[in-house]
């Protein structure tokens, strides 16, 4: 009995050993997992932010530059005809300016170069006034700044000031022009503030995206010591056999996941396209400013151009995360309309033939199959300088066999290889495996490429 005793002892603490040293690796990688999100998500954060600031500043700048063209046409006939001293010729373009608002908040601005104010719309009080010595709230002399760019035949500067739908100072980015024969400073801006709001909301959602890796990390850690405890207090000599079981069911299921995201993904960016048409916005508001049918025509052909743009790439976009077809009409159908792509998209003939049953076919295996092709088609396209694919799908004594062949310049036999380690194979070979299938490569030089993958039916 104390023999047997000792034994169950040695056994227990031989089991609390081995989940120990098993979980000492497993608790290392989630902290590794956990700093590296948290790194990689504070620079996507700051690139992301980055690219949103110089994108938007990018954009305003080319809407002052029209907003000031704008105005320079708008008084050019009168500022050219006049003479240094023309009082009234300087009236009648104090007169178009006021007149020149656009927006909710856009206005035109007028100085001389001594600093006294000769247009300012939203503020007439401040008309006449001499206010070369003001500074903004950060301690910047905004009009010397103004009259010193255009001084120097134009330029951008950035300041605060009040805007006139919060009544209150915020950063505004104005492009200033000089009157040299009368000695004036006139400009346009546009305030910024929406950039940095634009910037805290991306941080917000990135905050929001790692809470909830985070939390999806903790349940997978918990979930996991508790598989590895129940593996733990039951293992024995096929304990090899189960773990390899349990991988290839984590992977299964890191797979599914992935699938998961990519159409969430594809839904946000669906969702979410009215980021986009930003830019658009700001075309199309210039057309408040239109003098005539051409200039109305020019602005709306501008902005649609950028519309079908941004709804081109939404569609490019979409359909490579996760395309529609698949989900709605099943197999056949997305790789029919992948093909068609393909072929007007590379100018490759891509032809695409079937002959099975699409009920004997997994949903996880039609997500594999389509997939398989998508990245065999893209490397066709890439690498192979084919003029024609063909893509065959078929069933063959209960197994489902895809063929992707091209007439391409092929492999040499230890190019193959190499290429078999490429991450876009590995892909291919790891989906397909996954399910209990094989995947087959077979290349020669000057004599195209195939790719074979075979699954088991449903």
């Amino acid at each position: 009995m104390n023999i047997l005793s000792n034994l169950s002892g040695i056994n227990t603490r031989l089991r609390a050993k081995i989940l120990v040293l098993a979980m000492v690796p497993l608790l290392l990688m989630f902290a590794l997992i956990i700093g590296l999100v948290t790194v990689q998500s504070d620079s996507l954060s700051t690139n992301q932010a980055d690219l949103i600031r110089t994108e938007t500043l990018a954009s305003k700048k080319q809407e002052l530059l029209k907003y000031v063209e704008l105005a320079r046409a708008s008084v050019s006939p009168i500022y050219n005809a006049a003479t240094p001293h023309d009082e009234n010729a300087k009236q009648a373009v104090i007169d178009v300016l006021n007149k020149l608002t656009y927006g909710e908040d856009g206005y035109f601005f007028a100085y001389t170069y001594d600093g006294t104010n000769l247009v300012l719309p939203y503020q007439p009080e401040m008309v006449g006034q001499n206010i070369w010595d003001v500074e903004d709230t950060h301690g910047f002399k905004l009009l010397q700044g103004l009259i010193t760019a255009a001084q120097q035949g134009g330029g951008f500067v950035e300041y605060y000031w009040h805007k006139p739908s919060r009544k209150e100072p915020v950063k505004k980015l104005s492009y200033a022009i000089g009157l040299e024969k009368w000695g004036w400073m006139v400009g346009t801006g546009v305030y910024i503030d929406d950039i940095d709001t634009q910037v805290m909301s991306l941080h917000n959602k990135i905050d929001e995206i790692i809470s909830k890796t985070f939390v999806g990390l903790g349940i997978t850690l918990v979930i996991t010591i508790g598989i590895m405890a129940s593996l733990a207090a039951t293992i024995h000599v096929n304990a090899q056999e189960l773990a390899d079981n349990k991988l290839q069911a984590l992977n299964r299921q890191l797979i599914d996941s992935q699938e998961e995201e990519r159409t969430r993904v594809a839904r946000e960016l669906h969702d979410g396209i009215n980021q986009i048409l930003v830019s658009v916005k700001y075309r199309l508001d210039s057309l408040k400013e239109a003098k005539n049918r051409e200039e109305i025509s020019e602005h709306l052909g501008l902005g649609q151009a950028s519309l079908n743009e941004a709804v081109t790439e939404l569609r490019r976009i979409s359909k490579d995360l996760r395309p529609t077809l698949l989900d709605d009409l099943g197999l056949l159908p997305a790789l029919e309309d992948l093909a068609k792509e393909v072929t007007t998209r590379s100018g490759m003939t891509v032809i695409f033939e079937h002959h099975l049953s699409v009920s004997h076919v997994s949903k996880a295996a039609e997500i594999t199959l389509y997939r398989v092709a998508q990245e065999a088609l893209h490397n066709a396209e890439k690498h192979s300088q084919a003029k024609a694919v063909d893509i065959i799908l078929q069933e063959e004594e209960g197994e489902i066999v895809l063929t992707i062949a091209d007439d391409g310049i092929g492999f040499e036999e230890h190019r193959l290889r190499v290429n078999a380690q490429s991450m876009g194979l590995k892909n291919m070979r790891e989906r397909i495996e996954n399910l209990d299938g094989h995947f087959v490569i077979n290349s020669l030089s000057q004599q195209g490429t195939e790719v074979r993958a075979i699954l088991p039916t449903k």
